[in-house]
């Protein structure tokens, strides 16, 4: 007698697309949240990467990682309350420059752009 696993399939299925629908709004919203902190605060990039940039593999219990070029170190913990508050969610910042992650973040992050 053969087993049907067909429901257990779907909510799989319905939770990894939920998953990936919230990936997405993050992803929108962190780039957003860029945009607002550019006016306050002066940054010359930044660069989402990690799990956030990964189709199925960010999650809840995952956070936002960012990379900035050009935020000073009085700046650091500020934008990283702004953007946490803004969008609701855990965010991890580092400073590229010289950061040992620096190249790797460049090259396979999503950089944000400026607006205007």
């Amino acid at each position: 007698m053969k087993f049907s696993t067909y429901l257990l399939d779907k909510v799989i299925e319905d939770k990894k697309r939920e998953k990936e629908n919230l990936r997405l709004r993050l992803v929108e919203a962190a780039f957003h949240a860029l945009d607002r902190l550019s006016r306050e605060i002066h940054f010359e990039e930044a660069y989402l990467f990690g799990s956030i940039t990964k189709p199925y593999r960010f999650s809840t219990e995952s956070d936002i990682d960012i990379g900035f070029v050009g935020l000073r170190d009085g700046d650091f913990f500020r934008a990283m309350a702004f953007i946490s508050r803004e969008i609701g969610f855990d965010v991890d910042v580092i400073q590229l420059e010289g950061h040992k992650l620096e190249q790797k973040v460049k090259k396979e992050g999503m950089k944000w752009k400026r607006k205007g």
